[in-house]
């Protein structure tokens, strides 16, 4: 019993000191944000509507890296964003504005993008232009109250067809 209990501690601490065979990073640049087609706020003043899609963002696409190898970078450059949904604003006492989403309203993206390995050479460079037509259809349908959830499905399906090795982690 004692030689039993020696082998699993044995087993656990090296357990500990294993290192993931995948832990790449994301860059992500916004060029030109005033620009886009539609990152504008319902009910919040449109720099803390930017700063919180750009922050939900860049942690979405960081976690997707890192399921790319090690010391591997996902550089991106973000020349255009459409959220899901559309501003209609409401007449009455409040003078409010919402975010509408409706099948219409599909999120669309536009981005550049670059893999760059551990010495700094270019792996893979190309131009994205992504949409979800059918965001709100079927399996897609979300009751999530998860922030940007369209957004960062189209960005999911994008990453896992432009990345295929990356779908097992």
């Amino acid at each position: 019993m004692n030689k039993m209990i020696k082998v699993i501690a044995a087993i656990m601490s090296l357990s500990m000191f294993t290192v993931p065979a995948f832990a790449g990073q994301a860059e992500i640049d916004w060029v030109e944000p005033d620009k886009f087609t539609d990152i504008r706020p319902g009910n919040e003043s449109r720099s803390n509507m930017q700063k919180r899609v750009f922050k939900e963002l860049e942690q979405h696409f960081s976690e997707l890296a890192e399921k790319l190898p090690a010391e591997q970078t996902l550089k991106i450059s973000v020349t255009n964003l459409d959220l899901a949904g559309d501003i209609r604003y409401m007449v009455g006492p409040n003078n409010s504005t919402i975010r509408v989403v409706e099948d219409l309203y599909f999120p669309k993206m536009k981005f550049d993008y670059q893999l760059v390995s551990s010495d700094k050479s270019i792996i893979s460079t190309a131009k994205a232009d992504i949409k979800d037509m059918s965001f709100n259809t079927g399996v897609r349908r979300s009751m999530s109250s998860e922030a940007f959830y369209y957004e960062k499905n189209m960005i999911d399906d994008w990453f896992y067809k432009t990345f295929p090795e990356t779908k097992e982690k």
